[in-house]
């Protein structure tokens, strides 16, 4: 089994990556196919990270089952650890696709009701101690340009679009609360379902090992 003590991914990889995200900002390319790609950069680091990231103890353990006790490297066993391996960095791929889809999803709807634009403006007149939020509002000019992006991207009367208006300026802390519990609650599938990985991995080693231990003794006992 190959040694992989430090993250392997190609740094060569990392700059092309970069290229292209330059390139399609250069480009005028859509906001969601550059996201796309910065997501899939990063899953790809994240998921080679935590890959990397086995225990030593695990690793060695795994690296030993490619051994027959006569001390002779066995192709086959070397491939089922290497597998066995790859099986994790197959299972983060998939929670980190999931996590993406929810991410995505609620940018995706926040994006439709709200301009992402304003988001800055909002945060510092929720910070303003100088007057109520809503006067900080106006003072900044968010309530003008709110009101004209309603107008550009949807069909709703003037009226319709003031009240819309009013409710996300009183549920706004419930939308952050809620994006934060989501964002939480993310990193915590990502946690289980990583030392789920572990797990599952320590107990095919210790399997494999005893299979093979028991496999070389029928071997030198005939």
């Amino acid at each position: 089994m190959s040694q992989h003590n430090r993250f392997s991914f190609p740094l060569a990889g990392i700059f092309l990556a970069t290229a292209m995200c330059a390139l399609f900002f250069a480009s005028g390319l859509s906001f969601w196919l550059v996201l796309l790609v910065t997501i899939l950069i990063a899953i790809c680091v994240c998921v080679e990270l935590l890959t990397q990231g086995i225990p030593a103890k695990l690793r060695d353990l795994s690296r030993a089952n490619c051994f027959r006790m006569d001390g002779t490297l066995s192709s086959r066993r070397s491939a089922r650890e290497q597998k066995a391996v790859g099986k994790v960095r197959t299972d983060m791929w998939a929670i980190f696709l999931i996590v993406a889809f929810i991410g995505t999803g609620g940018l995706f709807v926040l994006q439709s009701t709200f301009p992402m634009t304003l988001v800055d403006d909002v945060v510092s007149a929720a910070r303003d101690d100088s007057g109520g939020f809503k006067l900080a509002l106006k003072k900044r000019g968010v309530d003008d340009q709110f009101f004209r992006w309603a107008r550009r991207t949807s069909r709703s009367s003037n009226a319709e679009i003031r009240e819309w208006q009013q409710w996300l300026w009183v549920t706004w802390p419930v939308v952050l609360g809620l994006s934060f519990s989501v964002f939480v609650g993310c990193l915590a599938l990502v946690r289980f379902a990583y030392l789920r990985a572990l797990r599952d991995l320590h107990a095919g080693v210790a399997a494999r090992s005893k299979e093979y231990l028991n496999l070389d003794m029928g071997r030198l006992q005939g």
